[in-house]
């Protein structure tokens, strides 16, 4: 599967339709975020460091991602993911940090995924930065693969 072909399928499972503007719109900023990961990706190996996502680098892609609804940063309101209440916004920051800078070296990048998601930090785009994220730390950007099963355990087409 490609880069444009994992975008647009994602773009299109979060209930865009990717054959008008709005959906077009969420496909072309996701892959610009995509290309920032890329970038920093590659920029790790010509230094032969390994550079892996910063809670900065997460803030900038969402930013990218959900360009009117993210264009502040991290939400600042209570949102909810189905029937499930996501963390306080004031809280957000510290999660954020405890994941990237405490827990995060620790966990699978599916495990790194699953609680980018659970946290929420956006008003919306968490699934489709999550996404980027998810492929960064796995080292799978140029050939991107889905999580098993989304948030409520149901499965997700990975060819």
């Amino acid at each position: 599967m490609t880069v444009i072909e994992y975008v647009t399928e994602e773009v299109e499972r979060q209930g865009h339709d990717v054959s008008a503007i709005d959906g077009l719109e969420r496909v072309s900023w996701m892959l610009e975020a995509w290309v920032y990961a890329l970038r920093l990706s590659d920029l790790s190996t010509t230094r032969k460091r390994v550079y892996g996502p910063s809670l900065a680098d997460a803030e900038v892609m969402g930013k990218m991602i959900e360009r009117v609804d993210n264009a502040r940063g991290w939400r600042r309101c209570h949102v909810m993911v189905g029937s499930r209440a996501c963390p306080d916004y004031l809280k957000v920051p510290a999660l954020l940090v405890d994941l990237f800078e405490v827990r995060g070296p620790s966990l699978s990048p599916l495990e790194f995924y699953k609680a980018f998601a659970s946290i929420h930090p956006f008003v919306d785009g968490n699934g489709r930065t999550g996404k980027v994220l998810l492929n960064w730390l796995g080292g799978t950007l140029r050939a991107p693969v889905f999580p098993p099963a989304d948030l409520w355990g149901r499965a997700l087409r990975n060819p």
